[in-house]
């Protein structure tokens, strides 16, 4: 690495305690100062990448999944959208708890709970659940027998807007796959997708 000299003007006193700093350390004033001068920078990088960018890019992530949820959902746009039947959302049922576990093993998680937990940030970032429904969903991914969502349940989560589902929104942020299928493909196909 090639030096260069960097001449600044500071305090007397703060001349002093650098001096008396890089003393107590063992190292040259030059050394300490390169050091203190690194660690802040990298300290400062790593603190604006994380208070900067992840909300651009949870922004942008977010009207990106809404776009690809869009697309992957045209053929199905083109039709009058009907609501959540209840053989629909057991298949949604399903397929999210068989994703849920293949990314639970893949990810390394202690236990079902914590993955749930760190799902569930990802869901949040697109549906404030309701208590109810948020109870609901932990339930379906966590229990080794639950009931299954109705058709009513789902519905109600998602609104109006059947393929832009919350959940399947924020498995695909959570997992970071981009080619999950629709949610239509989802709820006629259920667990026969992650074969």
């Amino acid at each position: 690495m090639t030096k260069s000299q960097f001449n600044i003007k500071i305090s007397k006193e703060l001349l002093t305690q650098v001096k008396r700093q890089a003393t107590k350390s063992g190292k040259t004033l030059t050394e300490h100062i390169t050091d203190l001068i690194s660690k802040s920078l990298s300290e400062n990088d790593l603190q604006d990448i994380d208070s900067y960018y992840p909300k651009q890019i949870k922004d942008f992530e977010e009207r990106l999944l809404d776009i690809e949820s869009i697309v992957s959902n045209r053929e199905y746009l083109s039709k009058k959208l009907t609501p959540f039947t209840n053989l629909e959302a057991i298949n949604c049922t399903k397929f999210m708890r068989g994703f849920f576990e293949k990314e639970l093993k893949k990810k390394n998680f202690e236990n079902k709970k914590k993955a749930f937990d760190d799902l569930f940030k990802h869901i949040k970032i697109y549906n404030q659940l309701n208590q109810l429904l948020a109870d609901r969903l932990q339930e379906i991914m966590i229990e080794d027998n639950p009931n299954p969502w109705t058709g009513n349940e789902l519905n109600e989560l998602s609104g109006v807007s059947k393929c832009n589902c919350p959940i399947r929104k924020g498995l695909i942020n959570w997992s970071g796959i981009t080619n999950c299928p629709s949610q239509q493909e989802i709820c006629d196909k259920g667990e026969e997708l992650l074969t």
